[in-house]
């Protein structure tokens, strides 16, 4: 964002993140123009830069970008009209007005400034670990059924599109802000899909949550999904990473059974992670779930090891180690047992702990 206020720009900033700019880099610069506006349309109204109509675009815009930060921010109007009523009805409009005025906005910024100055640190932070090199250009997620067929609409630019059973998966193709992928931040993208405008944040939540639930595919999965869920409960968890199930990692146009009819060989041997974590600084995540399947061939009621299979398994392990990712495996047996839930809290208290994605948010 510039000093100058550029409304069509502000409008493509609320729809989305900007190519040029983060989140938090467009948030911060524009919570303190939205600040600095405020505070002077309170204390001499011809000097504001902005408008009224301006006023209010910035304002949802600010509002917007902070949701997908996960950054609460909710003030009781929406424009500079508004904010004279509001002080009007709150008497501040008699002696020592003006630093009633002032002292109101500073307070209301405050919290904002501080996490948009927290988010910046925890980015700079993690920047200790390796991450991942490359710009994520799409994820494509919890994919529920039939494999989705993708073409390149622009392959110079990776542009993808789904041009069949689309409905079986979904695309995220914003641009990574530094505090990684939150909860918020999908929640904020479902709504925009869906068109929700008019529907509550909680709705929303609701709704994204059944979605990737559909595409979870045994009862460890769902036990995993659901307990790292709720770390999104109370009015921080959308600061908290999401856990994004079934993610295309690698893609191969062609399915396994096509490869066996043109007796073509398999060229990737794992194409999705089960559960994939986005965090600052390029950190990303990978949760694997390991049904029988994994090490072993044969019958469903007979099946024997496979030295091959895990071997395919550890050497997929150690290419994303080499590309910086972290790899955390579970088996699906450890997770029916009865203590498992409790396991998988603290492993994901002990994971907040070590890559510091969450410092504000911790569960309690």
């Amino acid at each position: 964002m510039r000093d100058e206020f550029d409304s069509k720009l502000a409008t493509q900033l609320r729809q989305g993140t900007l190519g040029d700019h983060t989140d938090l880099e467009a948030g911060y610069a524009l919570a303190k123009l939205v600040k600095a506006e405020l505070t002077t349309y309170g204390t001499s109204q011809v000097d504001a830069k902005l408008n009224d109509e301006e006023s209010a675009l910035a304002i949802r815009t600010l509002k917007a970008v902070l949701r997908r930060l996960g950054v609460p921010f909710d003030p009781p109007f929406n424009d500079f009209e508004g904010w004279h009523g509001y002080w009007s009805a709150q008497g501040m409009t008699h002696g020592g007005s003006w630093a009633m005025r002032r002292g109101y906005i500073n307070e209301l910024f405050t919290p904002v400034l501080a996490r948009l100055e927290e988010l910046e640190d925890t980015a700079s932070d993690s920047m200790g670990f390796r991450g991942v090199d490359g710009e994520m250009k799409n994820i494509i997620f919890a994919s529920s059924s039939y494999k989705p067929e993708i073409i390149f609409r622009d392959a110079i630019s990776n542009t993808i599109e789904v041009v069949s059973n689309a409905d079986t998966c979904l695309v995220y193709n914003r641009p990574l802000t530094t505090a990684g992928l939150t909860w918020g931040e999908l929640v904020a993208w479902w709504q925009q899909e869906q068109c929700l405008d008019l529907t509550s944040d909680r709705e929303v939540g609701q709704d994204l949550y059944r979605r990737l639930w559909a595409s979870l595919g045994s009862p460890p999965e769902q036990l995993l999904f659901r307990t790292y869920c709720e770390r999104y409960e109370g009015e921080d968890g959308g600061k908290v990473p999401v856990l994004l199930p079934q993610v295309y990692l690698h893609y191969d146009p062609l399915t396994r059974k096509q490869r066996r009819a043109l007796n073509k060989p398999d060229r990737l041997n794992r194409e999705r992670m089960d559960f994939l974590l986005m965090l600052p600084g390029g950190v990303r995540i990978v949760l694997e779930v390991d049904g029988v399947q994994h090490y072993s061939v044969g019958p469903d009621d007979g099946r024997s090891p496979s030295p091959q299979l895990y071997s395919e398994m550890m050497a997929e392990d150690r290419a994303l180690r080499l590309r910086g990712y972290e790899v955390f495996r579970f088996g699906g047996h450890e997770l029916m047992d009865d203590g498992a839930p409790g396991m998988l809290r603290e492993f994901f208290t002990a994971l907040d702990e070590r890559f510091s994605s969450t410092q504000s948010a911790r569960p309690r």
